[in-house]
């Protein structure tokens, strides 16, 4: 007799034709809703899963990877593949790649994708001309690269002029002290000294903004021979120009950052450290009036309050506030700001803030009802008060950092006095906090009962026994870091009553004392892990290594950097000879390991090796 369903209250028979018994259930939704689900997933690796339940969700899944990452020196053969498979990339990292830039980009090229945003960074050198056949592209990040000059800007903006964004940041071209030597000796106006073949220059900048007009964001930081000549180019021709980052840039004065405020009206983020502000012509040379900004970061400088007050009197509403390692500015002057723009912030960092303590949070606090994201490491006056005083004020906070401050050091204030307000906050970052103990622990728990991102590191108040009670009150718990908290071998034992299973992605437990049975208890309890950090771990051995990965089959990323009593040359040829299908991706060998494909085609050693990226059926490539 055939199965019946409800209808109208009566149980009645499926006719025939409407019947899907023995069909696959997967087949029933079309293409277009599968997309819908499988893009509610939050990383591309829970994909790969679904992947390999039937070739249509192979299909489908390939088409929403969007971005991919190219680790060490991949075969040509391995990318044509891996370009074919997933044929949506736009988004591709280069930032690990040791050798083989220009065919990569070749490939890339060739391919046929569309790809708009390419990271080339910790390069020797751009492949400029290389670079330039890529006609889609919108985002080029270029930090980071030993030798970049103004030859290369002018190649990049004539044959790229859609380009929306560019990271040029941090070149490595000079050494440090020949590049301190020249500083000290030269004008600040830099007219009588050139060095356009071997680093950025204001001349650059200028060619390179009279050719980039849809240039929506530009990362200068780190080029120590562009001045205010740099800033007013880009004023002046890049009028669309909404972000711009200038960290540590020796000749960027105050009057360039004035200039750009008054005459980039698109402008809505601006990042600068350590500019020199000069209280007399403050109120005059920065005019918020006609500004559009909303983020606003500095870093190591002197703020006077009056800069505060001029935001004030523009009515300027921010959403991100920045004022890491600020001096000069008093309490009043950053509580009129809040007053202010408070309603509409939703991020605010007052990491080494000298002039924060428990009372003066409890005010602040007050006026930060939307913020989601409260930075505070460093503020070493701060105890536990102004954490539950947070979550008690802040009800969408989400992300709070109190790194390095005195949290765990008790004062008159408890966790029932929060009642559920701060069931929002999902990362805690704790470390280096030397009074944190097994009672902050549980008191933090009653309050933040979401939590999925915690780090702890070097908080050696804490016990195994504590750190496992804290563990298991979070089944959500998805990033974990312990670095250097001693004796946690403990830690992942599982007893009567407790939770079997965690749902650890990250695990990062750096200069501790797990052991081998730590690693078996982490395998059969974290079996979702995908990235495990073991660095400086003693006690590691190659059979704890070799059960940990058998264990965790989803495991991607493993750092055995400093265990020494782990033989890589083993697990490498384990790996190689086993039948068993391995997830292990990249793999940070103790110390520098030579695979033997390098002998075998006599190819240059790589002695800067520091990773092995293991693809499938356990080839380097």
């Amino acid at each position: 007799m055939k199965k019946k369903k409800i209808r109208s209250g009566k149980w009645e028979p499926f006719s025939s034709d409407a019947s899907i018994m023995g069909r696959n259930y997967a087949d029933v939704l079309p293409d277009e809703c599968w997309r819908l689900i499988f893009s509610r997933l939050d990383h591309h690796q829970q994909l790969e899963t679904l992947s390999t339940v039937c070739k249509r969700f192979l299909s489908i899944s390939n088409q929403l990877r969007y971005s991919f990452k190219v680790l060490s020196d991949p075969a040509p053969y391995a990318l044509s593949q891996i370009f074919k498979r997933f044929p949506c990339l736009n988004k591709i990292d280069a930032s690990e790649l040791n050798r083989g830039l220009d065919a990569l980009i070749q490939q890339i090229s060739q391919s046929g994708l569309n790809i708009e945003s390419l990271n080339l960074s910790n390069q020797v050198k751009v492949p400029v001309f290389s670079v330039s056949k890529l006609l889609s592209l919108k985002t080029l990040i270029c930090s980071r690269i030993g030798l970049l000059n103004d030859e290369d800007l002018i190649v990049i903006a004539g044959s790229l002029p859609w380009l929306e964004e560019l990271d040029i940041s941090y070149p490595e071209g000079i050494d440090s002290h020949h590049q301190l030597y020249f500083l000290g000796g030269l004008s600040k106006d830099l007219t009588s000294f050139s060095y356009s073949s071997t680093a950025v220059t204001d001349a650059g900048v200028e060619a390179l903004s009279s050719k980039l007009k849809n240039l929506l964001k530009i990362n200068l930081s780190g080029n120590h021979f562009i001045s205010d000549r740099s800033l007013t180019a880009l004023s002046s021709n890049c009028f669309l120009l909404r972000e711009i980052m200038v960290r540590s840039c020796s000749f960027i004065t105050q009057f360039g950052i004035s200039y750009m405020i008054q005459h980039s009206h698109n402008l809505t983020s601006l990042s600068v450290d350590t500019i020199e502000l000069c209280n007399s012509s403050l109120p005059s040379s920065f005019d918020f009036q006609r500004s559009s900004l909303c983020a606003i970061e500095f870093f190591y400088m002197g703020i006077p309050d009056d800069l505060f007050h001029s935001i004030v009197e523009a009515g300027i509403q921010l959403k991100k506030l920045t004022l890491s390692y600020c001096e000069k500015f008093t309490f009043s002057g950053i509580k009129v700001l809040l007053s202010t723009s408070g309603q509409s912030l939703e991020y605010i960092d007052l990491e080494g803030s000298k002039i924060l303590t428990d009372e003066s949070m409890k005010e602040l606090s007050q006026l930060l009802s939307n913020v989601t994201t409260i930075k505070i490491r460093g503020c070493s006056s701060l105890t536990t008060s102004t954490f539950f005083m947070l979550a008690k004020n802040c009800p969408l906070l989400q992300e709070l950092d109190m790194s390095s401050t005195n949290l765990g050091k008790e004062e008159n204030f408890h966790a029932g006095d929060v009642g559920m307000n701060s069931t929002r906050i999902h990362s805690l970052k704790m470390s280096r906090n030397n009074f944190v103990n097994d009672d902050t622990l549980k008191r933090i728990g009653l309050v933040c009962r979401k939590l999925q991102l915690v780090e702890m590191s070097c908080c050696n108040g804490v016990t195994s026994r504590g750190i496992r009670e804290f563990l298991n009150r979070f089944p959500r718990m998805r990033h974990f870091e312990v670095n250097q908290c001693g004796e946690i071998e403990n830690v992942f034992d599982a007893t009567k009553g407790e939770v079997v299973g965690l749902n650890l992605e990250v695990l990062r437990a750096k200069r501790s004392h797990i052991n081998d049975e730590a690693l078996s208890r982490i395998g059969k309890r974290c079996t979702r892990l995908v990235n495990l950090d073991l660095e400086g771990c003693m006690k590691v051995t190659t059979k704890g290594v070799k059960e940990v990965v058998v264990n965790c089959r989803e495991l991607r990323e493993m750092n055995l950097r400093g265990c020494s009593n782990v033989n890589i040359v083993d697990i490498y040829d384990w790996m190689v000879l086993s039948n068993r299908s391995f997830s292990l991706r990249k793999l940070v060998p103790p110390h520098c390991f030579l695979p033997k494909e390098y002998d075998k085609n006599k190819e240059p050693v790589p002695w800067n090796l520091q990773s092995l990226s293991i693809g499938s059926c356990h080839k380097i490539v």
